[in-house]
């Protein structure tokens, strides 16, 4: 059984090796998003100094800005930050993505593509390949294999304990390479398993929603303004800590066809350190204001709060800088463990002398 485990799970390896260095390469860097985007174009992403400006405000400036166009989602930029909107033209359901100064309310840009900034493009990269919706399965399948490569790697060095730090400098090689791909696993296999838990979980269903429960946007096309014009959006946002005391709003998600109603997506201040910035809801009716529901996650079903804590596990922001430069650094280890990986087979398999017929005298 430990020889056929080893046959698996090098050839799980293998089949998984070039995907997972790119999601590998590219996860790592996107723990730092907002850093890099603030380097790369700051422009952008850092806001103007200045109070904020009302929402109402801010709201019907950005509507006077981008006629043509409903806005769909805005999420709320962290201090010194843009806010971001999620707009899609009239007659289409296309999403797009625009910047906006919340001290002055000017858009920083004009609508362009989810994949239009570097660090946009890498994250749908590491989350689908850039092959859309196969791309969204190919990358599930490859955090399922690393999920098996971390398991696995446990049991074949359940006592890695006895040659832990043994680095054979002077055998060759291939031996300090297997050495440096055991101690590297050993050290990761904790991060690695939640890293390809929470992705193929993420992905699959995302993947299931799109593809398998006959989810169609070309019905959900743009044709009018789905929310009464006279909201007081200032007046919700402060009816959000009524409902939810010491409610932080993260995301305010405006209606469409598909999707009726106004959601403030936040946390609470007072919140677990498990908890992510969008797990809790306050809802109301996008004609009458009037409050329709709230979803406290500390009293959310207990799958629902399972899956709430992906995010901050995913992206090792639970810990404040420690854990993300922890998480970038441990994110990389399987890029250094796919090429000692191929390495090591390329030796193994270029030392195999093919087979001869004894030649009879």
């Amino acid at each position: 059984m430990r020889r056929l485990l080893w046959k698996w799970h090098g050839l799980a390896g293998l089949i998984a090796a070039l995907p997972l260095f790119i999601i590998a390469l590219t996860g790592s860097l996107l723990v730092f998003k907002a850093e890099l985007d603030s380097l790369l174009m700051p422009e952008v992403v850092n806001a103007s100094a200045g109070t904020r400006l009302p929402m109402n405000q801010l709201v019907a400036s950005a509507n006077q800005q981008l006629s043509g166009s409903e806005i769909l989602g805005w999420q709320f930029g962290q201090t010194g930050e843009a806010d971001t909107l999620f707009v899609a033209a009239m007659g289409t359901y296309d999403w797009q993505k625009v910047w906006v100064d919340p001290a002055s309310g000017s858009l920083l840009t004009p609508p362009v593509s989810l994949t239009w900034a570097i660090t946009d493009w890498l994250l749908d990269l590491h989350y689908m390949l850039l092959l859309d919706h196969a791309g969204l399965l190919i990358a599930g399948v490859m955090a399922l294999l690393f999920l098996f490569l971390g398991i696995s790697g446990i049991v074949l060095h359940r006592q890695f304990w006895r040659t832990f730090f043994t680095l054979r400098w002077h055998k060759g090689l291939r031996l300090l390479l297997s050495d440096t791909h055991k101690m590297l696993g050993i050290v990761g296999a904790p991060i690695f398993l939640v890293l390809g838990f929470t992705g193929a979980w993420w992905n699959l269903e995302h993947f299931y929603e799109e593809e398998l429960s006959g989810h169609d946007d070309s019905q959900y096309i743009i044709s009018q303004n789905y929310y009464s014009p006279a909201l007081d959006f200032d007046a919700l946002l402060a009816d959000t800590r009524r409902q939810l005391p010491a409610f932080v709003p993260t995301y305010l998600r405006l209606p469409d066809a598909s999707y009726p109603g106004v959601h403030f997506f936040g946390y609470r201040e007072d919140a677990g350190v498990l908890r992510s910035r969008f797990g809790s809801i306050i809802s109301y009716n996008d004609q009458s204001g009037v409050h329709t529901s709230t979803l406290d996650v500390a009293g959310a079903p207990a799958l629902y709060q399972f899956t709430d804590s992906f995010r901050p596990l995913h992206y090792g922001d639970f810990g404040g800088l420690t854990t993300r430069i922890l998480w970038c650094i441990i994110g990389f280890f399987p890029c250094l463990m796919a090429l000692s990986g191929f390495w090591m087979w390329r030796q193994r398999s270029g030392r195999k002398a093919p087979r001869r017929t004894p030649v009879t005298a």
